[in-house]
């Protein structure tokens, strides 16, 4: 049984592994979809490269988003625009650490756009991750995508 375990883990681990790649941003990686195009977006005020970036799928019904700067921030690419309203929000602390969740739609009904957020008072970092979708059928289709994208993310600081 664990002979058969590790094979099948040899055979289909490099075909999980040749699904994606990996996006390098001023302050973090994360892996996404290798048939998505990666945009970044903010650029670092710190360092080379980008504090956010947009992942769009090929057949353009969803939209993996990442923010993740050396340390606080602010999202501005995200923003809500006078032609989208919030949804719903929540949020949640636990110690120093604040969760925050929201979904933004738009006004006519293309597309909403939900958003989680951790903030760390004591270290002052904070990341948003979230998914822009057209329909309640395309947020099914990539729904597995997008959770191994969120579990990827991996940060640095200097």
């Amino acid at each position: 049984m664990r002979k058969l375990f590790f094979f099948t883990l040899l055979l289909v681990g490099p075909v999980i592994m040749a699904q994606t790649k990996t996006f390098k941003g001023a302050w973090f990686d994360i892996n996404y979809p290798s048939n998505f195009l990666a945009i970044g977006s903010l650029k670092s005020t710190t360092s080379d490269g980008f504090d956010s970036a947009i992942f769009k799928s090929p057949d353009n019904l969803v939209e993996f988003y990442i923010f993740s700067p050396q340390w606080n921030g602010e999202a501005t690419d995200i923003l809500l625009n006078n032609k989208e309203k919030l949804s719903s929000s929540k949020s949640q602390i636990n110690g120093y650490e604040e969760t925050k969740w929201w979904t933004i739609t738009s006004s006519n009904g293309s597309y909403s756009r939900s958003y989680q957020q951790k903030f760390n008072d004591s270290q002052n970092t904070k990341w948003i991750i979230g998914i822009k979708y057209k329909n309640s059928s395309a947020l099914e289709k990539y729904k597995k995508k997008y959770a191994l994208f969120k579990s990827s993310l991996k940060q640095y600081a200097d």
